[in-house]
């Protein structure tokens, strides 16, 4: 590989649902969105409207499509597994453009909803949910608790056959961990608690000093205990409001070897998500208002909404997610799957074929 990592991958996409419960914490639910390369009866399907898959994030809300077809056929497996943990207040198919994307190149990707930190909860509580008395949302620690202890679960169902029609599909040899935002500090924090990741891409980790205090959850991580080498590329946005360039820098530094710093020039903190400008727009108008079922009188809402540029100010979402999309893919192709040609391409310059594409990416 002397260029770029190619766009989508030759594998057609199936994606389930697998619904789990833990007694250990009170009979926690998680439930598990897969997605995996699919039989070659199903190819072209995942782009086809009649058999794209299509669910709702928040009851009422109109559907969203995404490329991959429910329930379709495994292809033969073993395939390398990418575990992947969504932001604050999202939800488990928020990146389904980036987990697809993987799994079209050979990959199992699955990601959880972390319940209690998930849109629909933040919705609920928005409308209904706080004033009645019956809110969802959890705090910031109750869900730093459960957030990497929901991965290790999901490690278990996917690779232990939880859901029998994907048994034997996922390769616990080789397993990487992916995140955005407070789901890239779960991706960095679950590698001390389980040996089984062998490979990290947290993009825009909540870590360090911000506006949302940040550096109480890097607080909560050790970066010196996890017992062997996790390759680690950080992925950040160079106009993020919510955490702060230097302190990924920083991250950067006090990682062990082998890592690799990214940061997209003139992008927010939330370009590498699905439908990222709409996101953006609507938590601008969000702490704008400052009508929010968060009780901190310490975070200065208005502040974080104009530092916060509007989307059109930034890089566009086709370049952010081709950076993202490449990255990632040439990270854990070089460390799952030993490619020698993504390991010399990450090595190389591929800052350069950015550029060629008019796409400002520096890399360390």
């Amino acid at each position: 590989m002397s260029t770029l990592p190619p766009q989508r991958g030759a594998a057609p996409v199936g994606v389930r649902t697998v619904e789990l419960r833990d007694e250990t914490r009170e009979g926690r639910t998680l439930p598990i969105e897969v997605w995996y390369p699919a039989d070659e009866a199903h190819r072209g399907q995942d782009f086809e409207p009649a058999h794209m898959d299509r669910f709702e994030v928040v009851p009422g809300f109109p559907e969203v499509a995404q490329h991959a077809v429910r329930d379709a056929r495994p292809a033969e497996g073993p395939f390398p597994l990418v575990a992947f943990s969504h932001g604050a207040t999202s939800h488990r198919r928020s990146a389904s453009h980036l987990l697809t994307h993987l799994a079209s190149h050979g990959y199992v990707a699955a990601s959880a909803d972390h319940v209690g930190n998930t849109l629909p909860d933040f919705f609920h509580d928005l409308t209904t949910g706080a004033a009645s008395g019956e809110g969802r949302l959890v705090n910031m620690f109750e869900s730093a608790a459960d957030r990497p202890r929901d991965v290790v679960q999901l490690l278990d169902a996917v690779l232990g056959g939880a859901d029998p029609a994907l048994a034997g599909l996922a390769d616990a040899e080789r397993v990487g961990t992916c995140g955005v935002s407070f789901g890239g500090w779960t991706s960095l924090h679950v590698n001390s608690i389980d040996p089984r990741p062998r490979a990290s891409f947290p993009i825009v980790p909540a870590w360090g000093p911000g506006p949302l205090k940040t550096e109480q959850l890097s607080n909560l991580v050790r970066l010196d205990d996890w017992g062997r080498a996790v390759p680690t590329c950080v992925l950040a946005a160079e106009r993020d409001a919510l955490v702060m360039l230097p302190a990924l820098r920083d991250l950067h530094a006090k990682l062990a070897g082998p890592k690799q710093l990214a940061v997209l020039h003139n992008a927010g903190h939330v370009h590498f998500i699905d439908k990222p400008e709409e996101r953006h727009e609507e938590l601008r108008t969000a702490w704008s208002s400052n009508q929010l079922p968060i009780d901190d009188p310490e975070i200065d809402f208005a502040a974080i909404a104009e530092a916060s540029r509007p989307f059109s100010e930034l890089c566009s979402a086709d370049h952010a997610h081709e950076v993202v999309k490449a990255l990632c893919l040439a990270h854990m192709d070089a460390h799952l799957k030993a490619d020698a040609g993504a390991a010399a391409w990450l090595a190389g310059d591929p800052a350069a074929d950015f550029t060629a594409r008019g796409i400002d990416v520096e890399i360390v």
